[in-house]
């Protein structure tokens, strides 16, 4: 099992903006993610090569006179996010390779900085198909 902490506030990702110039990405995604890429560091050993099962855990700080019961953001867009980051800095070859994925983003004191965990445990079961008819 591989446990990876980045250890900064979560951010979800941006809808690519489409224009007649090109592609882009939010100013505030693009920057989450070279930090985290930097906290996260270049993988020099072998990236993942294998199925794996992912959890994620986004630690998200609550604002100071927040009322909400769950953070906002899509958990899809926190979960791009993180998985680019991986598959970019080396760790897992291709997010194909994702069997199971599960997430949970939650609340942490206001004041305190945010995190991502991310484990990624090797896929044991076998999927077994409905046969044909």
């Amino acid at each position: 099992m591989l446990r990876l902490t980045v250890p900064i506030t979560p951010v979800p990702a941006s809808r690519p903006r489409v224009t007649r110039w090109g592609t882009y990405y939010g100013k505030r995604y693009k920057e989450w993610l070279k930090l985290a890429a930097q906290l996260l560091g270049t993988h020099t050993g072998t990236p993942i090569d294998y199925p794996v099962r992912v959890e994620l855990l986004f630690a998200i700080p609550r604002s100071k006179t927040g009322k909400l019961t769950v953070p906002t953001g899509d958990g899809d867009n926190y979960e791009k996010a993180i998985l680019d980051v991986i598959q970019h800095s080396g760790h897992l070859m291709d997010d194909r390779l994702i069997t199971t994925l599960t997430w949970r983003k939650r609340f942490i004191p206001y004041g305190t900085e945010g995190s991502t965990t991310v484990s990624l445990t090797p896929e044991t079961e076998e999927i077994e198909l409905p046969p044909d008819k």
